[in-house]
């Protein structure tokens, strides 16, 4: 993303607003002791922002975006602003929601190796606009992976995924019209129930009682039969009674099948991914079968909830890790409240027509 100076909105950045930060050396955690060596990253803290642009707009045509005319003014590295907007890419729109005015303030790594500067990760992050508040905590997760987490301790990507509530009961499950559930209630679209699951039943072709844990499915043959779920092939072949026989893994916890079928899908093998509703193969009657329909399997493993208990969630931080999360977003505010307060300036969005100019939002 190239950047080239403008001088109205520089004026407009230092004149209309003015910038304010706040350099502490030290390595992380110990923002107090003298300046780190080459190895270790001194701590960078700075607030910085703009009122509304005379544009009204965004970035407004031929004119540098609000996020570079300030960072470019305060001496914010361009990998550190890039760093930015793709840590807060779910919460801001760059090219949009600044226009109006904001106030960031930031805590990053800064390194010197052989005295040049070098620029490190993002460690925290506040962006208010007047309209939204937006934060973000780097914070490693129980596998130590380091994750941006917000002020809630919600994964500041907003990843949804299926989660089953009774396994994972910290996590922020999602409800509404527009999430639509982990299964299919079939594996055909058109079709009619010859057959429910029961502990036991005679079978027309073996001429006794025995197990039925699936349920069958009457249709033509060639109807195709769909994944009820996301998965991944586990078998695909002929096993005994079944027939034509299709094996699915879904979520590392449900097992499905789809038997008596009388073709595969075109590519379809172990190891292959397949999504909700793709066509998996054909209804056929091979196996042991009196005539065409599917036999339909689904399978939890031991301890997992039922399907219909899967829940769409966003990944937040373990119970027993909030202590920690907790002390770490602490801290960092302490270095936000050192860099708001550097030199006592403070930004005021432009006054409505007759409302007198109110502070930024804290």
């Amino acid at each position: 993303m190239a950047r080239r100076p403008f001088p109205d909105l520089r004026a407009a950045c230092l004149g209309l607003a003015g910038l304010l930060g706040l350099a502490l050396s030290g390595p992380a955690g110990a923002t107090d002791e003298p300046a780190a060596g080459d190895g270790d990253p001194v701590i960078q803290a700075v607030a910085f922002g703009i009122a509304e642009l005379p544009t009204g707009n965004g970035a407004g045509t031929g004119s540098q975006s609000p996020l570079f005319a300030a960072t470019d003014a305060i001496g914010v590295p361009e990998k550190v602003a890039i760093q930015l907007s793709e840590v807060f890419a779910e919460e801001i729109d760059f090219h949009r929601d600044l226009g109006h005015g904001y106030l960031c303030t930031l805590v990053y790594e800064m390194y010197y190796p052989n005295g040049m500067p070098e620029a490190g990760r993002i460690l925290a992050a506040r962006i208010v606009t007047p309209d939204r508040r937006a934060e973000a905590y780097l914070f490693r997760d129980e596998a130590g992976a380091p994750i941006y987490f917000d002020a809630q301790g919600l994964d500041i990507n907003k990843i949804v995924r299926l989660a089953d509530p009774d396994q994972e009961p910290w996590l922020k499950t999602l409800t509404g019209a527009s999430l639509t559930s982990a299964f299919r209630r079939s594996p055909l679209e058109f079709s009619r129930i010859t057959s429910l699951p029961s502990a036991a039943r005679y079978h027309p072709i073996l001429k006794e009682w025995r197990a039925h844990r699936g349920t069958d499915y009457g249709a033509p043959i060639g109807t195709g039969v769909r994944a009820t779920a996301e998965g991944v092939v586990t078998f695909v072949g002929t096993r005994n009674s079944y027939g034509k026989l299709v094996e699915l893994r879904h979520f590392e916890r449900y097992t499905t099948r789809y038997g008596h079928l009388s073709a595969y899908a075109p590519g379809l093998a172990a190891g292959v991914p397949v999504s909700k509703g793709q066509v998996i193969g054909q209804v056929g009657m091979t196996g042991l079968a009196t005539g065409p329909h599917l036999h339909y399997e689904l399978h939890a493993d031991d301890g997992a909830s039922p399907p219909d208990r899967l829940a769409f969630a966003i990944r937040a931080v373990p119970p027993a890790m909030q202590a920690g999360f907790q002390a770490v977003m602490a801290e960092q505010r302490r270095k936000f409240a050192y860099a708001e307060r550097a030199n006592r300036l403070v930004l005021r969005w432009p006054a409505n027509a007759g409302d007198p100019p109110g502070p930024l939002p804290r």
